[in-house]
């Protein structure tokens, strides 16, 4: 395997406790965590010249990092290992 993918894995994991601490502390509500990331997933698929030069699936890896820590911190749910996050991402898109 790519170790530069282990390593995005690795931040995606570390980012995702980051911002539970966050909603946990009050810091940041869940409502705006679900807008922020929402918001960062439309930003990287409205580039129309971009998107358009990239294939679907393409479209949907410029998407998974906010794809994955949309789910990854919702509140019902403990840390989560990457590979279950990531099928829920796939079965999702």
């Amino acid at each position: 395997m790519n170790v530069a993918n282990l390593q995005l894995e690795g931040v995606l994991l570390a980012f995702t406790a980051v911002l539970r601490s966050l909603v946990a502390s009050g810091a940041l509500s869940e409502a705006q965590l679900e807008a922020a990331l929402a918001e960062a997933e439309q930003a990287g698929l409205a580039d129309r010249q971009r998107c358009g030069q990239l294939s679907p699936s393409q479209r949907d890896s410029l998407a998974f990092a906010a794809r994955f820590l949309s789910i990854a911190t919702r509140p019902e749910g403990g840390m989560r290992a990457f590979s279950e996050v990531a099928r829920e991402v796939g079965r999702t898109t």
